[in-house]
């Protein structure tokens, strides 16, 4: 039998993250938002008693938990538009456009404010990754005029997807109330890890 060395420490150690700072603004902002959008008036109550009131303890623990799966949703959505986004990157194709939906569920859960914070996260946390500013100078640059403007279209990508996938997660919880089912599954993406770094 052969020894083989437990790597899994230096491995590890080695590994690096994109930067996460922005999901701090969805998950206590915008999550708060949520949550106080469906406590106004109660919102969720007849549901909660008609379908849901042996699963959870009371109304308010009810909407935490849609409001902790909305957000989710958000998180989710925005590690896609970075995923789609690194995906233009190795192939050089334009960004992707982050296109908006038509209509929205609960657009006022993410306001001006919650978007503006979230963009400028984003903006600063990766303008100084060295994996975006490599992918301007190598293709972006003859497409955008500055660095700035494409690290501004990277954040309101990233802003896009966080709306997109919260929509997308308050869609599925519709579905599941108007058809008393239980509600759908809402897990977060493991953290991205970086897979690839210009030389």
């Amino acid at each position: 039998m052969h020894f083989m060395p437990d790597t899994e420490d230096a491995d590890s150690a080695a590994e690096k993250f994109w930067p996460e700072g922005y999901k701090q603004v969805i998950r206590q902002d915008f999550r708060q938002a949520v949550a106080a959008r469906f406590n106004a008036g109660k919102k969720l109550r007849h549901v909660y008693q008609q379908q849901y009131s042996e699963k959870f303890t009371d109304l308010d623990e009810f909407v935490s938990r849609i409001a902790d799966m909305i957000a989710i949703g958000a998180e989710n959505g925005a590690d896609d538009a970075f995923d789609e986004m690194m995906d233009a990157f190795l192939v050089e194709d334009p960004l992707p456009e982050g296109r908006r939906y038509t209509f929205y569920f609960e657009p006022q859960s993410f306001s001006r404010n919650i978007k503006n914070n979230l963009a400028q996260i984003v903006i600063d946390e990766y303008s100084q990754d060295n994996v975006y500013q490599h992918a301007y100078e190598s293709y972006y640059q003859t497409k955008l005029p500055s660095f700035d403007e494409f690290i501004v279209q990277v954040a309101q990508t990233a802003v896009t997807g966080a709306m997109n996938g919260a929509d997308d997660m308050l869609e599925a919880i519709y579905r599941s109330l108007i058809a008393s089912r239980p509600l759908p599954p809402a897990r977060r993406y493991p953290r991205r890890l970086k897979l690839w770094v210009p030389i």
